[in-house]
């Protein structure tokens, strides 16, 4: 279905209905007085956002150690 957009007072109004449509959004927009205010998901799918983004913070970091001329911690004895 894609992104979806809402304003608070519909959600107010309406949260059994926009929390079934949530499976079928990939999110929904909520907005306060025309304004973006907060995004709505499914909870597994912020868990895989979540995810995702800490293993590409990992690898950013390791990338950068690196770069750096960090020594790689197997290089170490007993790692």
């Amino acid at each position: 279905m894609g992104l979806k957009v809402i304003g608070v007072r519909q959600l107010r109004d309406e949260l059994a209905s926009v929390m079934e449509e949530l499976s079928a959004a990939d999110a929904i927009v909520i907005t306060q007085r025309g304004e973006g205010r907060a995004v709505l998901v499914e909870l597994e799918r912020y868990n895989q956002l979540i995810d995702r983004l800490e293993y590409l913070e990992d690898s950013i970091d390791a990338m950068t150690a690196e770069r750096d001329g960090a020594i790689p911690a197997e290089d170490f004895p007993g790692v």
